[in-house]
């Protein structure tokens, strides 16, 4: 009796080695493929981050994302000039499972703001862990138009996919509802006019870091906004000046990353207007100067005077419009949630017009309209025209769904904390997609510069997920 006893603790010590070492096997390489993708993403950011120019033109990113792909044996189709798809088969033994793309978008405007989903998308297209097919779509755009999704076949998207579309952002986001957006120019024609004065002095903010207008805009340093307040401001005080030319950013719908302006002055002013601008300067750097490193407003006195300087009646209506012009947080919600938001991302005098580019998004069909009119009749008080160039549609998915559900469980799995869907304001190519591809489940993500390595963990949890 005894030695049955002890042959049966034996068997018992010996199972309990055995799932014990499967265990740490399995937990092995679970880690093993954590701690691969996280260096993996690490390494594409850096590559992708020096090469980061070439994503200013579409050809050159396709040049520069093929010679990847052939390098890295990595299937690829071209459909048109922007949109590239780079294909995984599934692995033996997956092939009957749902196909997941990794969708990332780059703005030949905004080129620097890819890097994070391109790196991310990369890395786990060249995972070693087996599972469906992958897709990835690069898709070249300008100015968030979004347009290039219009040039997908309707067959490389197929029913029943799951579709991420990263992007990069201020606020980490896991999105199941995005914002609809507007862009607008608001533009009117410009007289020009020999200068009266002695002195010109160019006023200038270089370094910010542009990118989407979002919800934490208030804090954003606006250079377009910051220099037209500054010169709205003078005017209102009575300080005479005349405007030589004001321009700055580039993009309808991304912040601008500088502006400068060119003002001609008595040189009986020239201690009072540099006293003020001393000032400016301080104040600049007190409000952005910590979180804002690389962002830098200065000014200098010119050695020639410009050739002609702005009629002082357009000028006039220029700066009250920039500065009476709708820009930043415009609405939020009983639980202090930001709604709607518009931003002023552009200024040009440099042609016979003057123009502004400006920006809205929102998570209401019907503040959208209430910003609408009041740009309209914002505008149309300092007799600027207003043209609407793009508009993107608010997108929402259920967040009642097995779907979102099955992100959560996933969000769960890899880091161990609850995750709760956030709406974002911006809008997300999630909108167009899912107008094009209703049967496919969209969900869009934000990294932050500190996230991608979490995220890129989270998406290969749920590709992992489905192979079980």
């Amino acid at each position: 009796m005894k030695k049955k006893i002890l042959i049966g603790l034996a068997v018992l010590l010996a199972i309990t080695a055995i799932l014990a070492g499967a265990y740490f096997y399995f937990k092995s390489v679970e880690d093993d493929w954590k701690t691969k993708l996280s260096k993996k993403i690490e390494s594409y950011q850096d590559v992708i981050s020096d090469f980061a120019s070439s994503f200013k033109s579409v050809d050159k990113a396709n040049d520069w994302l093929i010679s990847w792909a052939e390098s890295k044996d990595v299937s690829y189709t071209k459909y048109g000039s922007n949109v590239l798809v780079m294909t995984r088969k599934a692995g033996e033994g997956h092939e009957e499972e749902p196909t997941t793309i990794l969708f990332c978008r780059y703005d030949t405007n905004y080129p620097k703001g890819s890097v994070q989903s391109i790196a991310t998308a990369m890395a786990i297209l060249k995972s070693d862990m087996e599972f469906g097919e992958l897709k990835i779509f690069f898709v070249g755009d300008s100015d968030r138009k979004f347009s290039g999704i219009n040039r997908i076949p309707s067959d490389e998207i197929p029913d029943g996919a799951t579709v991420f579309t990263l992007d990069s952002g201020n606020k980490h986001m896991y999105s199941l509802m995005s914002g609809g957006s507007k862009a607008y120019t608001i533009s009117k024609t410009l007289a020009h006019e020999d200068t009266k004065k002695d002195i010109a002095i160019k006023i200038s903010i270089t370094g910010a870091p542009g990118g989407v207008p979002d919800t934490k805009i208030s804090s954003y340093p606006n250079p377009v906004v910051f220099i037209g307040k500054f010169l709205a401001k003078m005017q209102s005080d009575a300080i005479n000046f005349e405007v030589a030319s004001f321009k700055g950013g580039e993009s309808t719908s991304l912040y601008a990353t500088g502006a400068e302006a060119i003002i001609v002055i008595n040189k009986d002013d020239v201690d009072r207007i540099t006293g003020k601008l001393d000032s400016l300067k301080e104040d600049f750097v007190e409000k952005y100067g910590e979180d804002f490193p690389g962002v830098n407003l200065e000014y200098q006195q010119l050695q020639e005077l410009p050739s002609a300087v702005m009629n002082k009646d357009d000028s006039s209506r220029l700066l009250s419009l920039i500065y009476t012009m709708l820009n930043g947080i415009y609405y939020k919600d009983e639980n202090g949630e930001v709604v709607c938001i518009s931003s002023i991302n552009s200024v040009d005098t440099s042609d016979d017009s003057m123009m502004i580019k400006l920006s809205t998004a929102s998570l209401s069909s019907a503040k959208m309209a209430e910003i609408d009119q009041a740009i309209g009749t914002l505008a149309g008080l300092s007799e600027f025209a207003v043209e609407m160039t793009s508009e993107i549609p608010i997108w929402s998915n259920s967040k009642g769904s097995d779907f979102a559900q099955k992100i959560k469980d996933n969000y769960l799995n890899y880091t161990g904390d609850s995750l709760e869907f956030t709406d974002s304001v911006p809008s997300t190519a999630g909108a167009v997609l899912a107008k094009e591809f209703k049967k496919a489940n969209i969900i869009s993500i934000t990294s932050t510069e500190n996230s991608a390595d979490e995220d890129g963990g989270v998406i290969m949890t749920y590709i992992l997920d489905g192979s079980k």
